[in-house]
């Protein structure tokens, strides 16, 4: 059933934020939610509205990035409470590490659901397309633009694509993957917590980024659809009133981070497969094993290097050599076209 708070929401894919108001001056003393639990409420109030507003705003089929991510699985859980059920689409390469969470989070809120299995050689040709794509051999943006590139032949296969759904940038507001230096309870670490949140955001929610039209280049007809649901202002001024001990628990004997938003997925999954809510996941170049894919693509290159196994195998030596192979191949070959 669609929120009746639907009306206050933006239906637009990407705001950035950035650009309608200064989030980069630091404001500490506005952190003053400190109660996980009640921080969990309004996530999940705020995410059921922005994506009322969403499914509003748009037809056709939606469908949801799965990576098997919290943020992506509550935005999963969220659109079936609302009575929709996107269709998901899960990109993993041979050394992934989250497509199991995935599997299981679709199957138990009733997802058609596509996997994509790429091998090496499939991400490293994905990652050359990428690179004419972008026009720049950027990593982080290139293995960003992988998975991106390889979910293109499902939509195809849709026929009628509605929004694109992705988790991206719950990180910059929720501190993922961070860790505090200060005691969560204490006024440095809320200080650490502000200034490490704006510094992040503030560079990442602006349109004027290193590849401005990053998602035509690599999505073409698809990038119009792209939905980052929580790279919303309304998102953004909800998260910058938490405290750290809203973001940092204890779950069993191991620290989480987002800790509000794993518990507010936990509440809208099924019984029995919550316990993914609370899984550590990286960022999905990683946890698709995008990188290590590329990595193991960058051994192959240098081993195929003239005499590159008289003395050592690139296969298995130490990174910093098989780098140094490449770079060197690349001055050869800068002098060739000199």
């Amino acid at each position: 059933m669609i929120s009746n708070n639907a009306a206050g929401q933006t239906g637009i894919g990407i705001e950035y934020v950035a650009e309608l108001r200064d989030i980069g001056s630091p404001n500490p003393q506005i952190r003053q939610l400190t109660d996980p639990v009640e921080a969990a409420r309004l996530v999940q109030r705020e995410t059921l509205d922005r994506l009322s507003a969403i499914f509003l705003a748009h037809s056709g089929t939606p469908v949801i990035l799965l990576s098997g991510g919290v943020d992506s699985i509550l935005v999963a859980a969220a659109a079936v409470q609302l009575g929709v059920r996107p269709h998901a689409i899960t990109v993993v390469s041979d050394t992934a590490t989250d497509g199991a969470n995935a599997t299981a989070a679709a199957s138990a809120l009733g997802l058609s659901h596509d996997v994509i299995s790429l091998t090496d050689d499939t991400v490293a040709g994905l990652a050359s397309e990428s690179v004419s794509r972008l026009g720049l051999p950027e990593l982080w943006e290139v293995s960003y633009a992988v998975p991106l590139l390889a979910t293109t032949r499902v939509l195809d296969r849709l026929g009628s694509v509605g929004p694109i759904l992705m988790g991206s940038g719950a990180d910059a507001i929720f501190a993922g993957g961070r860790q505090l230096q200060n005691p969560i309870d204490s006024p440095e670490a809320v200080v650490e917590l502000d200034t490490a949140i704006r510094k992040e955001s503030a560079g990442n929610f602006v349109y004027g980024r290193l590849i401005p039209d990053f998602y035509p280049r690599v999505m073409g007809k698809y990038a119009d659809r792209i939905t980052l649901v929580f790279q919303t202002l309304r998102f953004w001024e909800l998260s910058e009133t938490f405290a750290p001990p809203t973001l940092y628990g204890i779950r069993g004997d191991v620290t989480v981070d987002k800790l509000c938003v794993r518990i507010a997925c936990e509440r809208l999954l099924p019984e029995p497969v919550r316990k993914i809510a609370w899984a550590k996941k990286s960022a999905i170049q990683r946890s698709a094993g995008i990188m290590d894919a590329l990595a193991g693509a960058a051994r192959k290159k240098a081993a195929a290097l003239p005499g590159a196994q008289t003395y050592t195998n690139p296969m298995t030596e130490q990174w910093e050599a098989v780098a140094t192979r490449l770079f060197l191949a690349l001055l050869a070959s800068e002098r060739g076209n000199a």
